[in-house]
C-alpha cells in the first residue's frame, strides 16, 4: 500500500506532464516531414523545436530531491528517434542535455543516459524489429515503449545508493505502465499522422498523373468518381461532351449520375459503376439508349489507395460507332455471296445444325444447280455470267417469300432450307421456281436450272437427306442439260451471225470448199458431215470479241490483234461442255495453227494438227482473201492461189494445198 501510496503523485504529475508530448504530433503535421526530402535547414529547426519542448517537459515535471527530476523525455526523444531521423534527433537531445547537465545533483548520470540512450534507441529500432514477428503496428509501439523505459531504468543505476533504491520504488510501476502506454500512443499519432500525409501525397500525385494522362487523349471520355458517383476527375473531353449533349458544366464533388437524365441509361452506368466497386474491372459495348446508331465502348476499373482499399472508379469511354459498323459490315460480309446477296457457304453450315432439330421438322432441302454458266462465261463474258446468277438468285427469293432460306453455296450451286415443309410443298414451290426462272432469256440464251428435293422427317441423320436432294437434282440434270447446250450453242451461234450477217456467209462458203475436199480424200459421209459442222461454227469463238473490234475499219493494234487471237479458245470451250460437240472442239481450237508450227494458240506443226483443222484451215484463209474486208481490198481467185501455192509446207498442209490447187486452180472466178 505504501508503495502505491509514493508512485499515486507521480501518476498525476507524469500525466499532466505527457500532455506536451502529444506537440510533435501537431509538429509532424504542420511540417510535412519526410525524412528524404526535408531539407537539412529544416531538420536542424525542427530539432530545436523538439528539444524546445523537451525543455519545457523536463521544467514542468516532478521533482523527488535536489538532482532528481523525473518526466517524458525518454518517451518523446525515442519517438524523435523513431520518425524523424538522425539529424533532427542530434539537434533535439542538445537543449536537454544542457539543461539537464546544468541542474546537476546526483540524477546527472542517469538523466544524461536516459536522454542518449532512448533517442539512440529510436534511430536503431528500424534495425531490430526485423527480430520480431510480424505484428499490429500499436503492439509494435507498445513493445517498443516498454523496451524504452526497461533501459531507462537501467539507466537509473547510475544513481547513487541508496537514493537509488527510493527512486527504482517509486518509478518502476509508471516506467513499465503509464510510460510504455504514452509512448505508443504518441508513436500511432505520428505514425498515422505520416500516414495520411503520404497518402495524401500519394493521392496528390496521382491526380496529377491521372489528369495529365486522361487531358491527353482528345478522342476518349475519362473520368473518375467515388464511392458516391461524385467526380473526383476528368477529361476536357468528357466536360465538352457532357456540355454538347446535356448544356452544362460539370464540377468535381458532383454527383455524377445526376446529370444523367435517362433512366435506363443512368441504372445501366449505376449497375456498371456498381460492378467496379464491387473489384470487378470489366469493359462493355453498349447501344446508347438516346442514339440508334451510337455505339460507346467503356472500360470501369476500381481505384485503390495505399491499404488496397477500393475509394472509386475510372471510366473510360469512346465511341465506337464507325468501328461497330464495319464490323458488323464484315460480320454481314461473311456470311453473304457478294455477288447475289444471298447467305453463303458458312451460314448455310450453321443454319442447317440449327434447323436439325424435331422442332423444324419435317426439314425439306432443295438443291439447284444452273445449266450452262460456264458457257454464258465464255460465249458473253462473266458480266453475263453475273447476271445469269443474279437474276436465279433474285427469282428464288420471290419464290420461296424468304431471302434466309436461300443461300449460294458454290459457282452455279444453290440450296433453299424449308423448316416445317412437307415434300409436297416442296415440290410446288420448285415447280413454280422452275416455271419462273425458265421464262428469262439473256443474251438470247434461255436460262435452265436443275432442281433436286429432299425431306426429313424423323431423327435421321442430315447429311444423308443432303445427298438424297443432290442426288435427285444430278438425275434431273442428266435429262436436262444436254439439250440445253446444245440449244445454248444454237443460239450463241445464231446470235454471233445476227450480229454479223458477213460471218454467216462466210461459213456457208468455208462448209462448200470443206465438203468438195472431204469427197476428193474420200472421206466418210460422217467425216464429211462433221468438216461441215465445223465450218458452220469455226468462228463460234468470235461471239466474246467486241463488234467494234470486228468491224474495225482500220488495221488492228497489238492488243486488238491479241482478243482476236483468243476466239479459237473460245470457241473451244463453248463447244467442250457439249457432249454432241467434244468430238470437233479440238478442230476449232486448231484451225489457226500453222503447218510450220508458228501458228496460234498452241503453235503445234505437221501432223500434229487435226486434219479436219488443216482442212478447214485452207477454206477459211482463201475465202478471206476473196473477200472484201473493212481495211481492205478483196484479192481474186488467180491471186489467192497464188498465195496459198506460195505458203504450202509453211502455213498450209502441202498435200491438202496441193489438193485444193487442183481443184479449184483452174478457175477464173472465185469460189
Amino acid at each position: 500500500m505504501n508503495f502505491l501510496r509514493d508512485a499515486l503523485p507521480i501518476f498525476t504529475d507524469l500525466l499532466n506532464n505527457g500532455i506536451l508530448l502529444f506537440g510533435l504530433g501537431f509538429i509532424y503535421a504542420a511540417t510535412n516531414y519526410n525524412q528524404e526530402t526535408t531539407k537539412a535547414f529544416k531538420k536542424i529547426i525542427l530539432g530545436l523545436v523538439i528539444g524546445i519542448i523537451t525543455y519545457f517537459i523536463m521544467v514542468n515535471t516532478l521533482k523527488i530531491a535536489d538532482g532528481l527530476i523525473f518526466d517524458t523525455r525518454s518517451v518523446i526523444l525515442s519517438v524523435t528517434g523513431l520518425f524523424f531521423g538522425p539529424l533532427t534527433t542530434l539537434i533535439a537531445i542538445i537543449i536537454p542535455l544542457i539543461y539537464r547537465i546544468s541542474i546537476g545533483g546526483p540524477g546527472v548520470y542517469s538523466g544524461v543516459l536516459t536522454i542518449l540512450t532512448t533517442s539512440a534507441f529510436g534511430l536503431i529500432w528500424h534495425y531490430i524489429k526485423p527480430l520480431f514477428p510480424p505484428m499490429k503496428r500499436y503492439i509494435e509501439f507498445l513493445i517498443f515503449g516498454l523496451i524504452v523505459h526497461i533501459i531507462t531504468l537501467t539507466c537509473f543505476l547510475a544513481i547513487p545508493l541508496p537514493t537509488r533504491l527510493d527512486v527504482l520504488r517509486a518509478t518502476t510501476l509508471p516506467f513499465l505502465t503509464l510510460f510504455p502506454i504514452l509512448t505508443m500512443l504518441l508513436a500511432v499519432i505520428v505514425d498515422n499522422q505520416k500516414d495520411r500525409m503520404v497518402s495524401h501525397q500519394r493521392i496528390k500525385d496521382q491526380q496529377i498523373l491521372l489528369q495529365a494522362s486522361i487531358d491527353s487523349t482528345k478522342a476518349m471520355e475519362v473520368f473518375a468518381v467515388d464511392l458516391n458517383y461524385q467526380y473526383l476527375s476528368f477529361n476536357e473531353y468528357h466536360r465538352i461532351s457532357m456540355k454538347n449533349y446535356y448544356g452544362i458544366e460539370i464540377k468535381k464533388g458532383k454527383n455524377f449520375l445526376s446529370y444523367i437524365e435517362n433512366k435506363k441509361m443512368r441504372d445501366r452506368l449505376q449497375e456498371s459503376i456498381d460492378k467496379a466497386i464491387l473489384g470487378h474491372p470489366h469493359t462493355e459495348i453498349n447501344l446508347i439508349e438516346t442514339s440508334a446508331d451510337k455505339y460507346l465502348e467503356e472500360q470501369y476499373s476500381p481505384i485503390y489507395d495505399e491499404h488496397n482499399r477500393i475509394v472509386g472508379v475510372t471510366v473510360f469511354s469512346q465511341d465506337i460507332s464507325e468501328r461497330k459498323k464495319y464490323e458488323q459490315s464484315i460480320l454481314y460480309l461473311s456470311y453473304r455471296d457478294p455477288l447475289t446477296n444471298l447467305h453463303n457457304r458458312r451460314y448455310y453450315n450453321e443454319e442447317l445444325n440449327r434447323l436439325d432439330q424435331p422442332k423444324y421438322y419435317p426439314l425439306t432441302i432443295v438443291t439447284a444447280d444452273i445449266n450452262g454458266l460456264k458457257i454464258m462465261n465464255d460465249a458473253f463474258g462473266h458480266d453475263a455470267g453475273d447476271l445469269l446468277l443474279c437474276t436465279i438468285a433474285d427469282d428464288l427469293i420471290k419464290i420461296f417469300k424468304n431471302e434466309s432460306r436461300v443461300a449460294r453455296i458454290g459457282g452455279d450451286e444453290f440450296v433453299i432450307l424449308l423448316p416445317n415443309t412437307t415434300k409436297d410443298k416442296g415440290l410446288a414451290l420448285v415447280d413454280q421456281a422452275k416455271e419462273k426462272i425458265e421464262k428469262n432469256i439473256i443474251h438470247g440464251m434461255s436460262v435452265s436450272v436443275s432442281f433436286g428435293i429432299a425431306t426429313k422427317d424423323d431423327e435421321g441423320i442430315v447429311k444423308d437427306i443432303i445427298k438424297l436432294a443432290e442426288d435427285d437434282m444430278y438425275t434431273h440434270k442428266l435429262f436436262e442439260i444436254s439439250s440445253h447446250r446444245n440449244e445454248t450453242i444454237k443460239t450463241i451461234l445464231n446470235t454471233l451471225h445476227e450480229k454479223n450477217p458477213r460471218e454467216e456467209k462466210h461459213s456457208a462458203r468455208v462448209s462448200k470448199i470443206c465438203k468438195r475436199i472431204g469427197s476428193a480424200l474420200n472421206m466418210k459421209r460422217e467425216e464429211i458431215r462433221l468438216l461441215e459442222a465445223i465450218s458452220n461454227l469455226h468462228d463460234i469463238g468470235k461471239i466474246a470479241i467486241d463488234d467494234a473490234i470486228l468491224n474495225k475499219p482500220g488495221k488492228l493494234d497489238d492488243r486488238e490483234w491479241e482478243l482476236i487471237k483468243k476466239h479459237p479458245e473460245i470457241g473451244y470451250r463453248i463447244l467442250s461442255s457439249s457432249p454432241e460437240y467434244s468430238e470437233i472442239a479440238l478442230d476449232i481450237l486448231s484451225h489457226h495453227e500453222r503447218y510450220d508450227g508458228k501458228g496460234y494458240p498452241r503453235a503445234i506443226q505437221g501432223e500434229d494438227i487435226p486434219i479436219r483443222a488443216r482442212i478447214i484451215s485452207i477454206a477459211d484463209a482463201y475465202d478471206a482473201m476473196v473477200s472484201e474486208r473493212p481495211y481492205r481490198k478483196s484479192l481474186t481467185h488467180q491471186e489467192a492461189i497464188a498465195e496459198i501455192k506460195r505458203n504450202l509446207g509453211s502455213q498450209f498442209d502441202p498435200t491438202i494445198g496441193q489438193l485444193f490447187i487442183e481443184l479449184y486452180g483452174s478457175q477464173e472466178e472465185s469460189i
